[in-house]
């Protein structure tokens, strides 16, 4: 059977899953064609069904299902890494996270069930919430390499359940606080996490080898340090300070500035002068331009929220989870309408007011050209009283 006809199969198998079938009822025709399945094969499966309208959260509710039939199927291209390399810390977080939910988050949770004490588990939860930190570097890191390369289902589905996984811990952290534990969000955010450990080893990592080269994994190693890392500090050879040393002497290189002077009607810059003004601002700054990717983001000291340089390039719809993109591609929709010129959001997590603001970018004769996205925290100025003059 050649590729385009396993493919037929493959994308048929999913279908009758979504139509209601059992992983018994398929199972057996699935291994009638496939000794073995790749998951670039599975991740195509699964682009063709989104391409033809079904949507992104249907897959995303039915990826464990996914998961049990292809079990012990898919071809195993995990390799060997240096200490340091990002697939390799990759990796290695994911087994730290395994011996922590074997070891440390089953005694915690033990204790609370046995002995009615919720401190450890807090803590195991408060822990575990760290996973953030290996979502994100996912997110923004490594799906923007595959959807380069037009593969754009795997990266949707699996930001999906990354947020869902980050709301069980979230709403499991706060009834626990409450004193009346969630036990359902409980269960739902190990069992989510356990699941994502072998889809990630299994379909990401292959994906990642075969559309990633050296100086793509040294922009990741680069970008990674301001997300930050996760269950991996204590294992060799997955440190941070091994992430460094995998770089060698690549972060002394000089980056390469804007040169020369850029004019305007009210003044003129010199490149670097540009670069700095816009790194000065009190507020972060993104540009997404008339085509839909992201043009420009300011680097300045401290972010509200992390930006990486892979994000040049990338579509806007790729930017954001599911669950927020239809509201993001309504505004952007309006902006290029007329309809609005400019939107503001507000939000408040840890002791923080984070304000973001959505403006309109349109030439003299009111031609859309872009949105420009400023976001700024502001508990500081919201205290603000009184007067204050020179």
């Amino acid at each position: 059977m050649d590729n385009k006809d396993r493919a037929k199969v493959l994308k048929s198998i999913l279908e009758q899953l979504h139509a209601g079938k059992t992983v018994e009822e398929v199972k057996s025709e699935f291994m009638e064609t496939f000794g073995n399945v790749s998951a670039a094969e599975i991740a195509e499966a699964e682009r063709q069904l989104i391409k033809e309208g079904l949507p992104v959260e249907e897959i995303q509710n039915l990826c464990d299902v996914h998961a049990s039939v292809f079990e012990d199927s898919i071809v195993d291209e995990t390799g060997d890494w240096e200490d340091g390399h990002p697939l390799m810390i990759f990796q290695q977080e994911n087994k730290g996270l395994q011996k922590f939910l074997d070891g440390e988050f089953q005694n915690a949770k033990s204790e609370y069930f046995e002995e009615n004490k919720k401190e450890r588990l807090e803590e195991a939860l408060n822990r575990l919430s760290k996973i953030d930190r290996h979502y994100s570097r996912k997110e923004n890191l490594f799906f923007p390499y595959l959807e380069k390369n037009n593969i754009t289902a795997p990266p949707k589905v699996m930001w999906g359940v990354d947020d869902e996984i980050r709301d069980h811990i979230k709403r499991a952290r706060e009834s626990l606080a409450e004193g009346n534990l969630d036990l359902e969000q409980l269960k739902q955010a190990e069992e989510k996490a356990r699941s994502m450990i072998t889809k990630e080893n299994e379909i990401l990592v292959p994906l990642l080898i075969h559309n990633m080269d050296e100086d793509d994994w040294k922009v990741v190693a680069k970008e990674s340090r301001q997300i930050g890392y996760a269950f991996a500090e204590d294992i060799e050879g997955a440190s941070p300070s091994d992430a460094m040393a995998w770089l060698k002497d690549e972060d002394d290189k000089v980056e390469i500035s804007a040169q020369g002077t850029i004019k305007l009607p009210s003044g003129f810059f010199e490149g670097k002068e540009l670069e700095m003004l816009l790194n000065t601002l009190p507020s972060d700054i993104t540009f997404v331009g008339a085509d839909g990717t992201v043009h420009y983001f300011s680097e300045g000291k401290e972010r509200v929220f992390p930006r990486t340089r892979t994000i040049i390039g990338r579509k806007v719809e790729d930017c954001h989870p599911p669950k927020s993109l239809e509201a993001v591609e309504r505004l952007i929709e309006a902006f290029k309408a007329g309809e609005k010129d400019e939107e503001y959001f507000w939000l408040q997590r840890g002791g923080k007011f984070i304000l973001i603001r959505y403006y309109a970018v349109r030439d003299e004769a009111k031609n859309y050209m872009g949105v420009l996205e400023v976001t700024e925290e502001i508990s500081e100025l919201r205290k603000l009283e009184g007067e204050k003059t020179l």
